[in-house]
């Protein structure tokens, strides 16, 4: 068994993978409790994996912590996934490729492997929401950060007086001040979405458009183009790196 985890800047999410499949599979926030409380909570009853490949954008020292445990309780070193110049048939634009976020990075491998030599477009809607370009011959072309719903709302109400943060409905005609934000959010970012990645194809082409992340399923309605929803594709990445890919 190997353990798949993506540490995100709200989330961690994990599967285990076995014989090609995902198995057993759990998410918690995290924020509330030390790292090392919260693997114990997420793993410690689980069988012992043979690998545990993670995918971290939450920073070295808890990529540290997380290490310790593993290594504390299943006697094995966690592999952490770095973007590289080049790697399962994907080539980075960045002139820094480690200074790209491991994640995205992830996401195209898995995406390639995916779709095999075609151009998408893939699009991870999480605490930020990154669309990513990648040609047909594995080149990935650049891409653009946009802040996430929280992160909109949350400006919004540090910024504001008079706008409490409250919990509403994300609605296109809202009725209460609390909903119009919700939705204001929601339709920023479906159309910040829909916008960017038409603009990329104009320039570039056409091609699959691949959508993930945490709040993908509240955003796919909303959008007036067709998405491909892939809620495990960084999971996907993840086990390809793991089983069949060699850095060139």
């Amino acid at each position: 068994m190997i353990l798949l985890a993506d540490v995100g800047n709200s989330r961690i999410k994990w599967v285990s993978s076995e014989r090609g499949e995902f198995q057993m599979r759990g998410r918690a926030a995290h924020g509330e409790e030390s790292w090392g409380e919260l693997a114990n909570r997420l793993w410690m009853d689980l069988p012992r994996p043979a690998r545990v490949s993670i995918v971290s954008v939450a920073g070295p020292e808890v990529d540290a912590v997380l290490a310790d445990w593993i290594s504390r309780t299943w006697a094995i070193e966690a592999e952490f996934v770095v973007s590289t110049a080049v790697a399962c048939d994907v080539r980075n634009s960045y002139a820094e490729p480690e200074r790209m976020g491991a994640d995205r990075w992830v996401a195209m491998i898995a995406a390639r492997a995916l779709l095999g030599p075609r151009t998408c477009y893939v699009v991870d809607c999480g605490t930020a929401v990154t669309i990513d370009a990648l040609a047909a011959n594995g080149q990935h072309l650049g891409g653009v950060i946009v802040p996430g719903m929280r992160l909109m709302r949350e400006a919004l109400y540090r910024q504001t007086r008079r706008i409490p943060p409250e919990t509403g409905e994300a609605r296109l005609f809202g009725q209460s001040t609390r909903d119009c934000v919700w939705g204001g959010a929601l339709y920023a970012v479906a159309s910040a979405i829909d916008g960017i990645v038409d603009r990329m194809i104009a320039r570039h082409g056409p091609g699959a458009r691949l959508l993930t992340g945490g709040a993908a399923e509240v955003v796919l309605p909303c959008l007036q183009s067709d998405y491909r929803l892939e809620p495990d594709l960084i999971f996907a990445g993840l086990r390809v790196i793991a089983g069949v890919c060699t850095d060139a």
